[in-house]
């Protein structure tokens, strides 16, 4: 019933088409293989953590966790102004048993707007740009939330396949 009044909704109010990205620019990634490294996830300067041991991955087809970076400018009715948007996108393996298929299992994405002292956003901000955009949109927040949804889902199947094609032409390097 709450799915169907959704539907409803989402077609009377059009969400989808209350906004626009542009320039994104998927910057590169970082490994994660500590909790140091996951702690100061999104630093631009990234302490290192000398104590700890850095997990070995050895010949292995399965790559390290990544937290994949990047940009973008979001334009939106929301808001007056175009903003600068940064994002996270990583993924998560549910099972024990990995596989390689399992690379392209994404199961996150954080959008937070710009600040100088973050690469990307930190999980701290896994709601930044949302609550930002609540704050400040003087649309009712029932909007402004479907808005965000429609926003985030579309920009994660356009990061996964960019991610994907890129991986499989010539892959990544580490910023």
């Amino acid at each position: 019933m709450h799915s169907l009044i959704l539907n409803v909704l989402d077609r009377l109010l059009r969400p989808d088409q209350a906004y626009q990205y542009r320039d994104v620019r998927i910057e590169g990634f970082r490994l994660i293989a500590n909790k140091g490294q996951q702690q100061e996830a999104g630093l631009v300067t990234e302490k290192k953590c000398p104590t700890e041991r850095i997990r070995g991955f050895g010949l292995s087809p399965i790559k390290p966790y990544r937290d994949y970076y990047g940009g973008l400018t979001l334009m939106t009715n929301l808001l007056p102004d175009p903003i600068s948007v940064r994002f996270a996108i990583g993924y998560t393996f549910h099972t024990k048993i990995v596989t390689v298929d399992d690379m392209s299992n994404f199961g996150w994405l954080r959008l937070a707007t710009e600040r100088p002292e973050w690469l990307y956003p930190n999980l701290a901000d896994q709601k930044q740009l949302l609550t930002y955009l609540l704050k400040h949109s003087k649309k009712p927040a029932f909007y402004v939330t479907r808005v965000y949804h429609y926003f985030q889902f579309d920009l994660y199947q356009n990061l996964i396949s960019q991610i994907i094609a890129m991986e499989t032409q010539n892959g990544f390097t580490e910023q």
